[in-house]
């Protein structure tokens, strides 16, 4: 090797090494997959929940009064027995393996802005509200949607718990399934 090659190569090589590492260190992690009701809590943003993280990993760690975390069947609920916020939490499993969550607040006379329903979908790292697409009918916040913790039927009830209909989950869509109406009886 004459002179200039050592020298091309004293200077080139830290320089490479450099680039590389900083390839390497600018490459962020990939966050691992959710695959809890629980994971999918804490990931989702704050703006489609309205609870800060530090709030809903202490109801995950069982630090909040009227808790139910369901993880079998991929359900949580939370009523604050001091005051009338509540909220359930749910996923739904569609055929390629991924989820859709669903986060929703029941309707109160009292506090009718409050209600609630979002679906949203998580792919790869980002989260997207979905619930206009995946909703047969339009959403109306003058209704509870109330999550299931069995099951994949979505309860969709009026003030005072009249049912209404029902959204059923079936090949990563909801259907609308309405009550049969009674027919008087005649003589």
């Amino acid at each position: 090797m004459n002179i200039k090659t050592k020298l091309v190569w004293r200077v080139l090589l830290p320089v490479m090494v450099i680039i590389i590492a900083q390839g390497v260190s600018t490459a962020a992690p990939q966050p691992p997959e959710p695959k809890t009701v629980v994971d999918f809590f804490l990931l989702v943003p704050e703006r489609y929940l309205g609870y800060d993280l530090p709030f809903r990993e202490g109801l995950a760690r069982g630090e909040r009064r009227g808790t139910v975390i369901d993880l079998p069947n991929g359900y949580i609920y939370w009523n604050a027995s001091d005051n009338p916020e509540e909220f359930e939490f749910a996923i739904f499993k569609k055929r390629n393996g991924k989820y859709i969550v669903a986060f929703s607040i029941p309707y109160d006379s009292q506090f009718p802005d409050a209600s609630t329903l979002v679906l949203l979908s998580y792919d790869g790292g980002k989260w997207r509200n979905v619930t206009k697409a995946l909703l047969p009918v339009k959403y109306d916040k003058t209704l509870t949607y109330g999550l299931p913790r069995h099951g994949r039927t979505i309860q969709v009830a009026g003030e005072w718990g009249r049912k209404r209909y029902k959204l059923i989950w079936a090949n990563d869509r909801f259907t609308v399934s309405r009550p049969k109406r009674l027919r008087p009886r005649t003589k």
